[in-house]
């Protein structure tokens, strides 16, 4: 009779050497995350909430969030849209540039940069904010200022004090701690200035008295690759610096966390649009980072990653077409009334927790351990989960309750059959299931499960019966 063997499934993800290799990481963890009790929970769908014309990328930002209205950009209009998700195309002058909209408010406006003309919205519909505003990819507010980045350059400009449709030529700064084109901006939530090149980081604060309103605090030589992967997060903020890796820099320190997906990043092919948003799902806290023309482990478009910044733990999303993951399909993200809305192309969608498929298509749960070889040549004659069952419809005709879905991965090569297990209707909540028996191996065993129901899941506990042979 063999001995029960726990499986860890706290153990963290961990992709940067070769699944070959691993012995105490989990392999792969994907629409899923690890919970504050250690177990794994699914992450929620998304829900249609509204179309819009087209099919360009749509960026979202709450506007006087949580009670204001929220704004989307789509194929350069401008909608405006209330919490029963009336449209309204508040379109006078469309934004421009071919970058991705940066949105910032000042005490009655809403300002929007892409690379052209900065966009304000204040009235019933949109206008340039003033002809002697440059041009430019990111637009701020600081402390009774605008602030916008010249495109292609390493200056940027403010306009007067209080008088965001006054610019002066002469208020020019240059951010020259190294000669690179600024390419990103910042304005953190401690009122730090952020101007961010390939090369170097340099962070301005506003004086408090002159006639110069900025001055240069520090800078430093590691600079930000993905300027729309900039966010402040923690009392902190992150980015994707020069060497391809995901830090976490406050002042002058920065601090390497991608080191799980480290292999992962360096992979990148293609780091166009790549973008983080703060997402705050059932008490826990990430940051979601996507690489959306980048190619991904499965030979698709499309690399999101979610980071539990508290955990220090990192995760996959993907969407699933034709039983193939492809890319997770959001492209922007924003918290408003308190519900969380993604951006997807020309429509918007509802992250809700109380979905579990996107937009109808399936959202799989994937789970798969690193391969074990601690327990020699063995047998498994048994493995028994601990779930949330009792997830299914109560209705008499559905005869087909979702299924949980289980197998070994034998000596890295031989791999059983699915196995497939009832997560239960309304009132079956009976929560361990048994698998049974899977088979022999002489060096390792992988153990594999997956739910495409679309079903509210929890793994609570995972053991194996081992019998030594």
């Amino acid at each position: 009779m063999g001995q029960w063997q726990s499986i860890d499934l706290s153990a963290k993800l961990f992709l940067n050497v070769e699944e070959a290799v691993l012995r105490k990481s989990a392999a792969a963890l994907e629409n899923c995350f690890i919970n504050e009790a250690g177990g794994h929970s699914r992450f929620p769908g998304l829900k249609a909430f509204v179309t819009l014309p087209g099919s360009a990328p749509t960026y979202l930002h709450g506007w006087k969030a949580p009670i204001g209205d929220l704004i989307a950009v789509s194929n350069s209009r401008v909608y405006r849209i209330d919490r029963a998700g009336t449209v309204s195309d508040v379109t006078g002058v469309p934004v421009s540039g071919d970058r991705r909209v940066i949105f910032d408010e000042t005490d009655n406006e809403l300002v929007m940069a892409a690379g052209g003309e900065i966009i304000r919205l204040a009235g019933e519909t949109t206008e340039i904010l003033s002809p002697d505003a440059p041009l430019s990819t990111h637009v701020g507010y600081i402390d009774g200022y605008l602030v916008a980045v010249e495109v292609s350059s390493g200056r940027f400009q403010h306009s007067s004090a209080n008088d965001f449709r006054t610019w002066d030529p002469l208020d020019t700064f240059s951010a020259d701690g190294k000669p690179d084109e600024i390419n990103g901006m910042l304005v953190s939530p401690y009122r730090e200035l952020l101007l961010t090149g390939v090369d170097s980081v340099e962070q301005f604060e506003r004086l408090p008295s002159g006639t110069t309103p900025f001055f240069r605090r520090w800078s430093v030589g590691e600079g930000v690759l993905a300027p729309y992967t900039l966010v402040a997060v923690d009392q902190g903020n992150f980015a994707i610096n020069s060497t391809y890796e995901f830090v976490r820099f406050t002042g002058q320190v920065s601090e390497a966390v991608g080191d799980d997906l480290q292999a992962t990043f360096e992979k990148v092919d293609d780091w166009t649009g790549a973008w983080t948003a703060a997402v705050q799902i059932k008490g826990q806290k990430f940051v979601l980072l996507q690489m959306p023309e980048a190619a991904s482990a499965y030979g698709t478009k499309g690399i999101t990653c979610l980071y539990d910044y508290r955990q220090k733990k990192w995760y996959n999303l993907y969407g699933f077409d034709g039983g193939v993951p492809v890319k997770w399909p959001g492209c922007s993200y924003e918290e408003i009334w308190g519900r969380r809305f993604v951006g997807g192309n020309g429509v918007i969608y509802e992250l809700d927790t109380d979905v579990y498929s996107n937009v109808g298509q399936t959202q799989r749960m994937l789970g798969r351990t690193a391969p074990m070889d601690h327990w020699g040549p063995a047998f498994v004659d048994n493995v028994r989960m601990r779930v949330k069952r009792g997830v299914g419809s109560s209705s008499s005709e559905d005869d087909k309750p979702p299924k949980i879905a289980f197998r070994a991965i034998r000596d890295g090569k031989r791999r059983t059959k699915w196995k497939y297990r009832s997560l239960g209707r309304p009132g079956d909540t009976y929560n361990m299931i048994q698998f049974g028996g899977m088979g022999h191996a002489m060096s390792t065993f992988q153990f594999e499960w997956q739910i495409t129901d679309p079903v509210s899941a929890e793994i609570v506990k995972l053991e194996a019966e081992v019998r030594k042979s």
